[in-house]
């Protein structure tokens, strides 16, 4: 909560835990979790910044080493652990950053790999329900979908 003798003060991370000892939390902005169509927008971001050059590299490589079996799957592997570190340890991809968003865990802070790697393989389980799981993100009170469920993460802003 704010101090009313110090208004500048933070408002602490707006995950509603069931914890008793909520002093910890990390202190971030009051504008809460990134809904829907902000994470839209990061993804668009992402596209460009990530997306399109990798599709680039992925063709021109598989044109180049076409004779190796598998390349198609070891670039792929490369994408997804790209991603996957980027949102573990960096706090997410560079349009999430961008925009000021960051994944974080009911504590407010970063998820590390092995959540990152949950998240990715939610996000995955998502794409394969024709994309049901990014949309309970519409609905959702803590604006999660099924990869944050699954991985136990919150997209928060961070500014």
């Amino acid at each position: 909560m704010i101090n009313q003798e110090n208004p500048s003060q933070k408002i602490p991370l707006p995950i509603d835990t069931d914890r008793e000892e909520k002093t910890s939390r990390t202190e971030i902005s009051n504008k809460g979790y990134a809904g829907f169509w902000i994470r839209a927008l990061a993804y668009i971001i992402d596209s460009a910044l990530i997306g399109i050059p990798f599709a680039m590299v992925y063709v021109t490589l598989s044109i180049i080493f076409k004779d190796i079996p598998g390349i198609n799957y070891l670039l792929i592997i490369g994408y997804l652990g790209f991603v996957t570190y980027m949102e573990g340890i960096k706090g997410g991809t560079p349009g999430k950053l961008i925009l000021g968003l960051k994944i974080t865990d009911d504590q407010g802070k970063l998820i590390g790999i092995k959540r990152a790697i949950a998240r990715t393989l939610g996000k995955m389980l998502s794409g394969f329900l024709f994309g049901v799981g990014y949309a309970v993100i519409l609905f959702d009170r803590k604006r999660q979908g099924l990869h944050d469920k699954i991985a136990r993460t919150y997209v928060i802003y961070m500014r």
